[in-house]
């Protein structure tokens, strides 16, 4: 039972199905907005096709359970299948056969065979220095009176580039999990001289509190004669123990970051709402922006949503203890929050601009980029450099003369190897070769 997990795990099948799903998922991902408003999706799919996003979560892609157990996949595929074969790549890069012996060299890329004059040890030393100044890490692993073996190879450190994009996969993976657990993307609606610590979602009641708070200074927009908005700029202050700490104008692509928190310029609306809100003898009124969250008591939270401008009559959406209901009021009313002593009522509505910003929070930002640069690393090293390989057997032979026979083996670029080994034989036979006879290779 375990070997078929094992297996199941370890297959590269498993590997190219899960990558091809996320890709179509990231897909939908970017052609479907993410954690938008509701009545925005109603607006561009109708009530049917929003209620089957709603439900595969494609309204929420990259922060849905089936998203996140994708990624765990993928991330044990990767360990599984890095482990599983990690012996067998180890073995060649760390226990490679050091001698020549007869009839090996037909195995190798590259072969030359020459006849030199000289002495074995004279042309031993003059190899292994040539190799040395290629950068080859070389040794002598046979030496016998007659008759040498060299080996050398550089750049081991290349056969583990898989591995290296692996693991730069893994970190990627990990970062993105991160992201996707404790990350967020909601909204903050504020008009000015309003401020807030609390991010609403339009993907469900959750409501975050934030250790500062965020005031709308000004909020400036343009708009083109055809009356398109053209600029939309908020001057922001983040407050923090009653004091200002930080102060940004953003606009869009410029946000306003604090705390490992990004505050986007998003979107614009029109609509402040004047509440009065009793707490025992305590009276006070404050200021809030359609849309935008405020904290009534513990785990309960009301917003403004719509105004029916014939009627008076206002929509809000009231949260208690992760429950959502809504609701009509009407304004000059006071309304009991069930289970407290507080009281609200709307005193007045403002048709002022409010800025609408989207708030996130990425931390596993950083961690990406830490994976995608060991990722880049890996894939230069697994394309671009090479694992080379060289083996030499020098023989004495009759009347002061040697055999040699040098060759080699890379996992790319054979030409580059072919070069290499020109180059030593050259320096051989300018030292033992005055007449340069006649050479025999096969490559």
């Amino acid at each position: 039972m375990l070997k078929k997990i094992y297996d199941f795990f370890s297959s590269v099948k498993l590997a190219i199905i899960l990558l091809l799903t996320l890709a179509v998922t990231s897909i939908i991902g970017t052609i479907i907005e993410q954690q938008q408003d509701p009545d925005k999706y109603l607006r561009e799919y109708g009530e049917t096709t929003y209620k089957i996003f709603k439900f595969l979560g494609f309204t929420d892609v990259y922060h849905s359970w089936w998203y996140i157990l994708l990624l765990i996949l993928l991330a044990i595929n990767l360990i599984v299948c890095s482990v599983k074969r990690l012996p067998k790549i180890w073995k060649v890069a760390k226990e490679p056969r050091k001698t020549l012996p007869e009839g090996y060299e037909k195995t190798l890329r590259v072969v030359h065979r020459i006849t030199l004059v000289g002495n074995v040890e004279d042309v031993k030393d003059s190899i292994l220095n040539i190799l040395k100044k290629l950068r080859y890490r070389s040794e002598v692993s046979k030496e016998e009176t007659e008759e040498v073996h060299i080996f050398a190879d550089k750049n081991v450190f290349a056969r583990f580039g898989v591995y290296i994009v692996h693991f730069g996969v893994l970190i990627v993976l990990i970062g993105g999990l991160i992201t996707a657990i404790f990350g967020y993307r909601g909204y903050m609606n504020l008009s000015e001289g309003t401020s807030s610590n609390l991010v609403g979602f339009f993907s469900g009641p959750k409501i975050i509190e934030l250790p500062f708070y965020i005031k709308c200074n000004k909020f400036t927009i343009d708009f083109y004669p055809s009356g398109m908005p053209k600029a939309y700029i908020s001057d922001l202050s983040v407050i923090e123990n009653g004091k200002e700490v930080y102060r940004k104008e953003i606009k869009v692509n410029d946000p306003l970051k604090y705390k490992g928190v990004y505050f986007y310029q998003a979107s614009y609306g029109r609509g402040e709402a004047i509440l009065q809100i009793k707490k025992g003898n305590r009276t006070e009124t404050v200021g809030l922006a359609f849309g935008q969250p405020i904290k009534l008591g513990k785990d309960t939270y009301l917003s403004i949503i719509s105004l029916d401008g014939r009627t008076m009559a206002i929509g809000i959406e009231f949260i208690q203890n992760g429950k959502t209901e809504e609701g009509i009021i009407k304004p000059f009313m006071f309304y009991k929050i069930p289970g407290t002593d507080i009281t609200f009522s709307v005193v007045d509505i403002k048709p002022v601009f409010y800025t609408g910003l989207q708030v996130a929070k990425d931390p596993g930002t950083w961690i990406v980029w830490v994976g995608s640069t060991i990722l880049i690393l890996g894939l230069i090293v697994a394309f671009f450099i090479p694992h080379r390989r060289v083996w030499a057997r020098i023989k004495k032979g009759k009347e002061g003369k040697v055999t040699l026979v040098i060759g080699g083996i890379t996992n790319k670029g054979t030409e580059g190897l072919a070069k290499e080994l020109e180059e030593v034989l050259g320096v051989v036979k300018s030292s033992y070769c005055p007449n340069t006879p006649k050479e025999e290779r096969n490559d």
